[in-house]
């Protein structure tokens, strides 16, 4: 039951003859014929009484005719919905995000995106870890994905987006107190405490490879899975904490001190997608992170 047939059918059937039907769709007057009786054979039913040069609907003709433009109306929605996907009108991309590169860098990245195709819906997703990241996408349940590099790439393709430091970021003190804009030593991350998040995830595995290179076992204060209470907690004098520069830098706008560690701490962070075709809108969003 291809769609040439049943467009063939309804022509038939609303201009009550094989004449008119085959003027209106602008085929020959046999080919028309010939492929009406192939679909009634096809179906093992007669969809028209023939009556001389004109034609009436059979009872199963008549039962055909909503459901056949019921797929006809839904194939022109599905041609019109693909074309407007492949014009970036309409249509959704899924992008999976470790949770501190979702604010910077992947907000201005989707708000760019998205001030450029208003159409185009994005879906965040948040894994915990960068693993969690490549196994969306390689699964396909997200086009794209943002971590920190490298991460396992097997049938993954990466787009590097640069390095970002990762600094120390303590509570507030008295101004008198505040030490200078230097290095942050091992000596002094040997005292801090520290508010951490769970082992496993991006910010944690650095803290712990930072430290363990530096000789200095962490002394934890606070660990905690919910990443939008690390920085009140500090604020709040719970603890130090080693976050990316953007976060760390809002941090400090409301109080907090930054610091960088003595041994310079940076991750280099990319895009990653499928080795394989993408939609138009990854290309397009491929294209706004370049």
């Amino acid at each position: 039951m291809d769609e040439r047939r049943l467009r063939y059918f309804l022509a038939v059937a609303e201009e009550g003859g094989v004449t008119k039907a085959a003027e209106r769709l602008g085929v020959a007057q046999p080919s028309l014929s010939q492929a009406l009786r192939a679909f009634e054979a096809e179906l093992s039913v007669e969809l028209f009484h023939r009556l001389g040069r004109g034609m009436r609907l059979s009872s199963a003709g008549r039962q055909l005719v909503g459901p056949a433009r019921q797929i006809l109306r839904a194939m022109d929605d599905a041609r019109h919905a693909i074309s407007g996907a492949m014009e970036l009108r309409t249509g959704t991309l899924e992008l999976a995000t470790l949770a501190t590169l979702a604010i910077d860098p992947m907000a201005e990245l989707v708000g760019r995106f998205r001030d450029r195709y208003p159409g185009i819906e994005v879906d965040v997703y948040e894994p915990d870890t960068a693993d969690g990241v490549s196994t969306l996408v390689r699964e396909g349940a997200c086009e794209l994905g943002a971590a920190h590099l490298p991460i396992p790439t097997e049938g993954l393709v990466e787009l590097p987006l640069g390095e970002q430091e990762l600094l120390f970021v303590l509570p507030p003190r008295p101004r008198a107190d505040q030490p200078q804009e230097r290095p942050i030593s091992a000596r002094e991350l040997a005292e801090i405490q520290l508010v951490v998040a769970p082992r496993g995830t991006s910010t944690r595995m650095l803290l712990d490879q930072a430290l363990d290179a530096l000789g200095v076992s962490p002394r934890i204060a606070v660990q905690t899975a919910a990443r939008e209470a690390i920085v009140p907690l500090v604020l709040s004098g719970a603890g130090a904490a080693l976050l990316p520069g953007p976060l760390a830098r809002d941090a400090q706008r409301r109080g907090a001190i930054v610091r960088r560690s003595a041994r310079r701490i940076t991750r280099r962070i990319g895009l990653v997608h499928r080795d394989g075709p993408l939609s138009a809108a990854a290309h397009a969003f491929l294209d706004e992170a370049v």
